[in-house]
């Protein structure tokens, strides 16, 4: 890759499987946030660690696609960069709305801890990636990207606590 440059030429747009990945992943972030608010019971409050789990591990995913692809010269630096920006933009959007919502029990209290703790993991790993593609540093990605599988699992296991 080349350096960071921001501007794509005219008529020219990212396309392929990071590129659509990135834009679903994007579409159910804003359809899930919208779903937390005031939580009543320890069952509510499971399903909205859930739904913050899953809305925040599709972006986890999809930066870890964009590294892929970035290492494989089929995602252009302009758009790695845009879209590793957008990744922790949306962990960052279901941190804060998470962290808002009042536990109902102890043991939500504990859980709260638990999913904010990993999410500014998943921040922080996020932003090292941005950081790296905004500066041109596009042969660091991979190293960069080695927690994301971790965190994604993670993430995923929280996904399960959503009650049936």
């Amino acid at each position: 890759m080349g350096s960071y440059d921001m501007t794509v030429p005219a008529g020219r747009r990212p396309a392929g499987r990071a590129a659509g990945l990135a834009s679903l992943a994007l579409t159910l972030l804003m359809a899930l946030s919208g779903c937390v608010g005031p939580s009543w019971s320890e069952a509510d409050y499971q399903e909205k660690v859930a739904n913050t789990a899953e809305a925040a591990r599709s972006a986890v995913q999809t930066a870890r696609l964009v590294v892929e692809a970035a290492e494989e010269d089929k995602a252009p630096g302009p758009y790695t960069a845009r879209a590793l920006s957008d990744a922790e933009t949306a962990v960052t959007s279901v941190a804060t709305h998470i962290g808002s919502v009042q536990p109902p029990t102890m043991q939500s209290t504990e859980l709260r801890s638990r999913v904010t703790s990993l999410l500014t993991d998943c921040r922080t790993t996020l932003a090292d990636l941005r950081i790296a593609a905004r500066d041109g540093r596009f042969h660091e990605l991979a190293r960069l990207a080695e927690p994301l599988p971790r965190l994604a699992a993670r993430l995923k296991r929280l996904q399960e606590l959503r009650p049936t």
